[in-house]
């Protein structure tokens, strides 16, 4: 509980006045003995202990009285979460909205026709109407910086549509909160009410992946022993059937282009969809069988007659969510793929190059890669790294992994037992000719090992190795007879990272000669060409962000493909920008996964239909109104006379 007009408290002072004037009164009478009064005195002294309990009673309900009426005129109120003791709490200094920016946002919310965003802004109006002299200040999953409003008006402005209008972007939620805790630490802010407002999709959470920064969260408001809360309120979106389309991979020919489309759906059953299928803005129309719950399909699209660049839209008939029924690809212009290496053994790179330059017109390579500047190493989107990384340079490699690059990483001898932040190593490990290792087993259905085409496996049980280091995280996708990885594959934030066992030198195995290693090394480049040119097209990543200067080739002349799905030109190159593909699931993370990580009694949960009773304050004057009222009627009944004192007084 917590006051409007906390000063009216000093009023409480007043509930002393009955006992004061009391007391004043016992001193204005004196006792005179009167002989003929004797008796009476004594009858009336077997009924004074009745008596003094009435006196002292009426005095204190009267005292209770004052005081009430005194906390009437501080006009006290209580928000859901809060205690009705809770006399500490005061006015907070910031009220801050976490808003949730990503794609699934734009669904029509649950008996309504406003969507999720646009209801979460009016819940955050009326969420500041109980503190109305807090800073409001605003933070949101795409751009995740401050920012603050003179007025909650100010968010239906049209300046603030780039801030908090709909997106076509993803979101990392735990990622916003933390920096929003961050922030709030930095500007000394005593006091803040959180407001997080989501529609609590899996993908935005990432529960597994942040469970580390959910708990140290948690932590942080524990910390703030109540000065700072969290209120998580959930936007549920309305049922209705619903389509979407994403892409999972797709190849391009002279004449044609063959994109790989999985199409989900919430409605049971078959159908055939009628697609439309644009080239370069002429439209043609296309037919897809669709089954519940997913269908993977692979038109083929013919390009000929078509300008040697261009860009193409698939589009899904409308339905309940528009948003999610087009995906926006380019032909013809993709770069070449960048490929950094840095070999400390010269055989091993050697094999290495030789390895990576099959195909000269997809791949640039660029060699001692810890010599160029940094600004020109965060440009590859593939780096082979043999031996050991520049300490300076550990912090950028850490870095390029997080934010999606992949890396291969290759041993030397002093490897051994070498802790990087993306990889650890054992011991080295060296044997005679006589007694060299082997694998023995490995993941034969898919990945850098996977069975050739025609179904034939790689020579992998052939293989003669006299030194190893064995890598020791990541996912192990070949074994050696005694058990021990020969190559792991780790996901490191947004990358991977592969980190084989030996070397493709004759010294340390046969992987030199070329059976294992050059088509092992071609599948991790032609998961990085497809990975590149995946990453180009989310709204919202780095890669969109940073596209300044382009002209919107579909949609609207004003979109930006950091907030806008479509075709952009941008340095006379066309690129294809689209929603990311995990907000075309229908997964909503429930509150108790939330609640084991955010477990602190400061942090709230509520959906929107109970935000009203949930998150609003409201002044609780009438509680104590009813309490005085009954204490009047109480103090009244103690000051009517009691009864006759009837019974004879014997004389003695």
């Amino acid at each position: 509980m917590s006051f409007l007009q906390p000063i009216a408290l000093f009023g409480i002072l007043l509930a002393a006045a009955p006992l004061i004037i009391h007391l004043l009164n016992l001193l204005r009478h004196r006792r005179e003995s009167w002989a003929a009064m004797r008796f009476l005195v004594e009858a009336k002294e077997r009924s004074s202990r009745m008596s003094k309990i009435r006196r002292w009673l009426t005095l204190l309900v009267r005292m209770l009285i004052i005081a009430l009426l005194v906390i009437l005129l501080a006009r006290p109120i209580s928000s859901g979460n809060q205690s009705l003791l809770d006399l500490a709490a005061k006015e907070p200094e910031v009220l801050m909205l976490i808003l949730d920016r990503s794609s699934s946002m734009r669904k029509k919310s649950e008996n309504s026709s406003k969507t999720l965003l646009q209801h979460g802004l009016e819940e955050f109006d009326r969420f500041t109407k109980s503190w109305p002299e807090s800073k409001l200040v605003v933070m949101e999953t795409l751009w995740a910086e401050p920012i603050f409003l003179d007025t909650v008006d100010t968010l239906y402005t049209e300046e603030m549509e780039e801030i908090v209008g709909p997106t076509d972007s993803g979101a990392i939620l735990p990622e916003t909160i933390n920096r929003a805790l961050v922030w709030l630490d930095e500007a000394d802010v005593a006091q803040a009410e959180i407001l997080i407002v989501s529609d609590f999709q899996r993908p935005s959470w990432q529960v597994n992946q942040n469970s580390e920064m959910l708990q140290s969260i948690n932590e942080t408001i524990n910390e703030k022993q109540g000065l700072w809360k969290l209120k998580f309120l959930q936007m549920k979106p309305g049922k209705s059937f619903n389509y979407s389309l994403t892409c999972k991979s797709y190849s391009e020919e002279t004449d044609s282009f063959f994109p790989t489309l999985q199409i989900l759906g919430n409605k049971k059953g078959q159908e055939k969809l009628a697609l439309k299928i644009r080239i370069n803005g002429i439209q043609f129309p296309m037919e897809s069988e669709f089954t519940y719950p997913s269908t993977t399909w692979t038109p083929t699209i013919p390009l000929a007659g078509q300008p040697r660049t261009g860009w193409i839209s698939i589009s899904l008939p409308e339905d309940s969510f528009a948003e999610d029924n087009e995906y926006f690809f380019t032909y013809g212009n993709q770069s070449m793929l960048k490929v950094g290496i840095s070999c400390e053994d010269p055989q091993a790179k050697k094999c290495i190059i030789a390895a990576c330059s099959l195909n000269p017109e997809k791949v640039f390579l660029t060699e001692n890669l810890f010599t160029n500047r940094q600004e020109e190493l965060i440009k590859h989107e593939l780096l082979v790294i043999q031996g050991e990384v520049p300490q300076e340079s550990q912090g950028w490699v850490d870095q390029f992994l997080f934010d999606g690059g992949v890396v291969i990483f290759f041993p030397s001898e002093e490897s051994k037992n070498k802790i990087f932040t993306f990889q650890k190593w054992g011991d080295y490990k060296i044997l005679s000719e006589d007694d060299f290792c082997s694998v023995r087993e490995w993941i034969r259905n898919e990945g850098v090992f996977a069975n050739t085409a025609n179904g034939k496996e790689l020579p992998l049980s052939h293989l003669k190795i006299q030194k190893r280091i064995i890598p020791l995280e990541g996912q192990p996708l070949a074994f050696y007879t005694d058990g021990n990885n020969f190559l792991t594959r780790k996901i490191h934030g947004r990358g991977v990272l592969y980190s084989f066992s030996t070397l493709p030198n004759k010294a340390w195995s046969s992987l030199d000669e070329g059976f294992v290693l050059v088509p092992a090394l071609q599948r991790i480049i032609e998961e990085c060409e497809r990975k590149t040119n995946f990453q180009i097209m989310e709204c919202g990543d780095n890669h969109s962000r940073k596209l300044q200067s382009v002209l919107a080739i579909t949609g609207e002349k004003r979109d930006k493909p950091a907030i806008n799905a479509g075709i952009y030109q941008h340095l006379g190159n066309l690129v294809a920008v689209n929603r990311p593909a995990d907000e075309s699931t229908y997964d909503q993370l429930e509150n108790n996964q939330l609640r084991q990580l955010i477990s602190s009694e400061y942090a709230s949960w509520s959906d929107a239909q109970s935000a009203n009773s949930s998150f609003q304050r409201a002044e609780i004057w009438n509680f104590f109104l009813v309490c005085m009222i009954l204490f009047l009627l109480f103090e009244g009944a103690l000051s009517l006379p009691p009864k006759s004192f009837n019974r004879r007084v014997p004389l003695q």
